[in-house]
């Protein structure tokens, strides 16, 4: 049995037909931080990003997004694969966010002990050679969606067993689509640095790899290859480059690295699993040499004082065991305070050379006019990307250097984005497993919040000034198993206030459970009541309350229907009405909320992020615009209809882009709302506006942030 297994790495890089003696911009192979999750420990990430079709973004994005992969991934928790899920999602993300126009393929892999986790997309592809086979994983690149192009990347995962002497490639459709013969036997060559001749030759015009031959620790480097320009060890990677030096304007094509006519044309491979030991500074050796001789002197003085003077016979006057521990003991006292004094001085010389570098990266990108977007976000994106790492290298967060520069980019890149920051207050935490939707706030204090995985309505008391809840009721006033008139309560799916309609008392809390049961509650004359609702046989699954002059609708898009159920007295006796007729009804099976204007047209939002306007029952033309980038709300999660305030609005929740889209009602952009801590806001699942008075549910909390200052600025 193999204990340990190490990966040699070598690249290869064709641009125009010929071979680069650089790593390519996407490639990267790295080990676990010192400060790691212990899942993540033993693990080595391998990761190529490359271009999808003929629209290729600058080296530094490339590099920039490998570095984002790999340190999402270490922070990341769970399994292996839901750690390579989430650097591609996130990834995908950031391009997203960013409004690039080009797309990418990207593949990575972590090696754990002798097992290799593999995840690509697009036309990526991972070839292991394995006792004279070569297989292909997860399976052969297709034709899936590449990152940038749709909001959730298809990805493709798989597992394999490696030994020492298999070999294994990342590389991008150009080189994985090479006849498969010629691939097995260029991987069969008797040295790494001897595969990368014959890949060159099944290349093409373009072609990137990554090249892992797996090992053990006693096997012999490859012969020494002179260095080229770009630095190969891996564990201690350099941080992104500066991406405001070299960055192309969009007329100009992009720089390609010219091939060195004295450098070999491929990276010499470098051993995954070493770490190479850097240089200590001067001024670092002679701090630590001043200190270490103090540090003799003050101990020389110390012994001088506690221990007596020999006897007149020569003898000691120093116990014999006294004498053996402090001959132990000194030592190790030396010892440890040298190591621990390096350490230490090299840290902080390191760290303070990398923040040296990331000011002067920002230094350069203030000199790009921010008319100039695209290539200032880009610029500005580098920077955000070279703080995260210098903080992840480091260990250190909170520096004032760091955290000054993080706020300019960030304010530089909102600008771009029309993203307005708010610092949302957090009100109250229903506890683990909680999940809420929409929340309802009445009279500016009471404060109603469903909890439907417990099928819970809780009501709380709200302080005047909106920040606060004065009361936090521990007890629902509706729940799961709870006796209401002559019902149980099961599934509680959604609420909606009533003002008027078919139920004994205006002005109550609406519920409806998927059994058929309308649940009503008073604050008033408590305790709930219910009504069975007729012809709830007719509905495929409801998802969503909504209300209008004294009609109850139910979307159901199971049933593909909205059904109304109009007043009589104190009830909704009869039927349901379809809202839509039988040969008008659009597609709604991924409809996820509705809610109605002031003049009765119905608005329905679709996880896609598509927002559609319906007049009895018929689709009015309506389309959102001024949004921020093309690539904004490609993903829905909830809305709300505020068609109370002065300045109606509909506001559209997408927890994807962890954002909070305010409209008009004729779809016209106004704001974009983000939190200043962007984790806040990465399970949104419901949202209420009171005014200048927003409230969002995302996860177990509820938060409250203001609007005031905004009234009377010009939106972004």
């Amino acid at each position: 049995m193999i204990d340990v297994i190490e990966a040699l790495v070598g690249y290869l890089f064709v641009v125009g037909g010929r071979a680069v003696s650089a790593t390519p911009p996407g490639a990267l192979v790295e080990l676990p931080p010192r400060k790691v999750q212990r899942s993540r420990e033993a693990d080595t990430f391998f990761t190529l990003i490359t271009p999808f079709g003929k629209t290729h973004a600058t080296a530094n994005v490339y590099e920039a997004l490998a570095h984002l992969a790999a340190d999402v991934y270490f922070r990341s928790g769970g399994s292996v694969t839901s750690g390579l899920r989430e650097a591609i999602y996130t990834v995908n993300s950031q391009i997203s966010e960013a409004g690039q126009r080009h797309t990418l393929n990207m593949i990575c892999a972590v090696m754990r002990g002798s097992e290799v986790y593999i995840a690509r997309t697009a036309q990526s592809a991972c070839l292991l050679r394995q006792n004279g086979d070569l297989t292909c994983y997860p399976d052969s690149p297709s034709d899936s969606a590449p990152l940038g192009a749709t909001p959730s990347p298809d990805v493709k995962l798989s597992r394999c067993e490696v030994m020492p002497g298999d070999r294994m490639m990342l590389c991008d459709g150009n080189l994985a689509n090479a006849e498969r013969a010629a691939l097995s036997e260029a991987l069969a060559a008797e040295t790494l640095t001897a595969v990368i001749e014959p890949l060159k030759a099944l290349a093409g015009k373009e072609a990137q790899a990554v090249v892992i031959e797996f090992a053990t620790p006693e096997t012999p480097d490859p012969t020494p290859i002179p260095q080229p320009r770009k630095s190969t060890p891996i564990p201690t990677p350099a941080p992104p480059p500066t991406t405001t030096a070299e960055v192309p304007t969009p007329a100009e094509p992009t720089a390609e690295p010219a091939p060195s006519p004295s450098a070999p044309l491929e990276t010499p491979p470098a051993r995954a699993a070493e770490t190479p030991k850097a240089p200590i500074s001067q001024r670092a050796t002679v701090a630590t040499s001043n200190l270490l001789g103090s540090f003799a002197k003050g101990l020389n003085r110390g012994l001088s004082r506690l221990l007596p003077e020999p006897s007149e016979d020569g003898a000691p006057r120093i116990p014999t065991m006294l004498a053996a521990v402090l001959a132990i003991l000194i030592p190790v006292i030396v010892v440890f305070v040298m190591v621990a004094l390096q350490l230490s001085q090299f840290d902080l010389t390191q760290f303070e050379q990398m923040v040296r570098e990331v000011e002067e990266a920002a230094r350069q990108a203030e000199l790009i006019s921010l008319e100039n977007e695209p290539v200032a976000r880009t610029a500005w994106l580098g920077i955000l990307e070279r703080v995260a790492y210098v903080e992840t290298t480091g260990g250190r967060t909170n520096d004032p250097t760091l955290n000054r520069i993080r706020a300019k980019a960030q304010d530089i890149l909102d600008h771009f984005d029309k993203v307005t920051r708010r610092t949302p207050t957090p009100l109250r935490n229903f506890g683990e497993g909680a999940q809420l939707v929409n929340p309802i706030i009445r009279g500016s204090a009471d404060v109603y919040t469903l909890d439907v995985r417990r099928s819970a309505i809780y009501r709380d008391t709200l302080a005047p000034e909106a920040v606060t809840l004065i009361t936090r009721n521990t007890q629902p006033v509706v729940q799961r198993g709870q006796a209401v008139s002559a019902f149980s309560v099961r599934e509680v799916v959604d609420m909606v206030w009533l003002a008027e309609g078919g139920v004994q008392r205006a002005n109550v809390l609406a519920a409806l459970d998927t059994q058929g049961i309308l649940i009503t509650y008073s604050p008033t004359f408590a305790p709930a009541t219910a009504q069975r609702l007729a012809g709830a046989d007719l509905w495929g699954k409801p998802i969503a309350l909504a209300t209008w002059r004294g009609n109850l609708y139910l979307l159901d898009p199971e049933a593909n229907q909205i059904w109304r159920y109009r007043p009589l007295g104190s009830s909704y006796p009869n039927p349901p009405e379809e809202y839509f007729e039988s040969d008008l009804k659009p597609d709604l099976t991924t409809a996820v909320d509705f809610a109605i204007d002031p003049n009765g047209n119905i608005y329905i939002f679709f996880e896609d992020g598509q927002l559609k306007k319906f007049t009895s029952g018929l689709e009015q033309r309506f389309a959102l615009s001024g949004m921020p980038t093309p690539m904004s709300l490609k993903s829905g999660r909830a809305m709300y209809l505020d068609g109370d305030s002065p300045l109606p609005a509909i506001y559209l929740l997408d927890a994807a882009d962890q954002s909070v889209y305010q409209v008009t009602l004729s779809g016209a952009f106004r704001y974009r709302f983000r939190a200043t801590d962007p984790n806040l806001f990465r399970n949104m699942t419901g949202i209420y506006a009171d005014r200048d008075n927003i409230f969002v549910a995302s996860g177990a909390v509820l938060y409250h942030f203001s609007i005031a200052d905004l009234a009377g600025r010009p939106a972004p």
